[in-house]
């Protein structure tokens, strides 16, 4: 695992050629995106932690004499810059054994059956249906998980990847899907939920969605019937008032183009079978077609003859030439 690049997503400052070069290496084996992810909820808890100069070490010792009923009295001794140096050292080993048990720890917590349902899809589509009779579609390399008391307190779903909801109406009850840094909250109605490294993305089918960033709530818009909505990793929000019916190919077997442009329907189309797109060449031409439940060798071959570009697929790369 690619630690420094992880982190450097973490902070916030992985260049594009970064972000890129560790979406290719969560896509190259399935469960990677999980443990990406779970490395994340860690560094993001991380960050509630009470700072240092905050702690009065006085008032502390003062509380645990009373409770152990010790006579001892904090005793401050000075020290040299090198022994300092050499604690600051230990501290920083501890951090690290630390957070590889929080790690094995997380990983103990997620497996733990007891409180939590949990599904996966891996290399195949997978539908489920919920508690509450709401149905869910799973993307291949897909998981979700929700507690076993769904739908007496709660509606409430985490999940991780991509997935289309059928959630059943129940106003008393709002059903949340937390994914990334974003909460979607509805009552009732079909929409589908996408997560990149760079953003999450909703495309309503029918009703409304509430969308929120999970982190600032403050940051949430209304994603309407035929609109889409985006919540980058910054926690800022777009909305469109479009959907495009082609990010959902991979539930409905359709691709369906009008007068698209040739570079819009590539990324469709290797979004649909999960492969890398690399464009060497400037592309104008439009495309007009529908596929259905074609393979992806019997696509490009099509693409080939309509546009006379230079098409090659292999090892889950798409190459477009001139």
């Amino acid at each position: 695992m690619n630690f420094n690049l992880i982190s450097k997503f973490f902070n916030q400052t992985a260049s594009k050629e970064d972000i890129d070069e560790l979406q290719r290496w969560m896509k190259e084996k399935p469960g990677r995106r999980a443990e990406v992810e779970k490395l994340q909820t860690l560094w993001n808890e991380s960050s509630h932690i009470k700072p240092f100069e905050d702690i009065d070490t006085e008032v502390d010792w003062t509380i645990v004499r009373q409770r152990i009923g010790s006579p001892y009295k904090l005793r401050h001794k000075a020290i040299s810059f090198r022994q300092y140096m050499l604690r600051i050292a230990a501290f920083v080993l501890l951090a690290i054994g630390l957070s590889l048990g929080l790690i094995k720890i997380f990983h103990t917590v997620a497996k733990d059956p007891s409180h939590y349902t949990s599904v996966e899809s891996l290399e195949q589509v997978k539908s489920v249906t919920l508690p509450d009779g709401s149905m869910v579609t799973l993307n291949v390399n897909s998981s979700l998980r929700y507690n076993r008391s769904f739908n007496h307190d709660s509606r409430d779903i985490i999940l991780q990847g991509e997935a289309y909801f059928e959630a059943e109406h129940n106003p008393k009850l709002p059903f949340r899907v937390y994914t990334g840094n974003s909460v979607v909250e509805v009552t009732g109605t079909r929409f589908s939920i996408f997560e990149d490294t760079a953003y999450v993305r909703v495309l309503v089918l029918s009703g409304s969605i509430s969308f929120q960033s999970s982190e600032n709530p403050a940051v949430a818009t209304i994603v309407s019937k035929d609109e889409s909505g985006f919540m980058f990793r910054d926690n800022t929000v777009e909305k469109h008032q479009q959907v495009n019916l082609n990010n959902i190919s991979w539930k409905t077997g359709q691709l369906v183009f009008h007068k698209t442009p040739v570079e819009s329907a590539l990324q469709d189309i290797a979004h649909h079978f999960h492969q890398e797109l690399h464009i060497e060449t400037a592309i104008d031409d439009s495309l007009t077609a529908q596929f259905t439940e074609q393979t992806l060798d019997d696509i490009l071959e099509e693409l080939r003859l309509l546009t006379s570009l230079t098409i090659n697929q292999a090892e889950n790369i798409i190459v477009v030439k001139q």
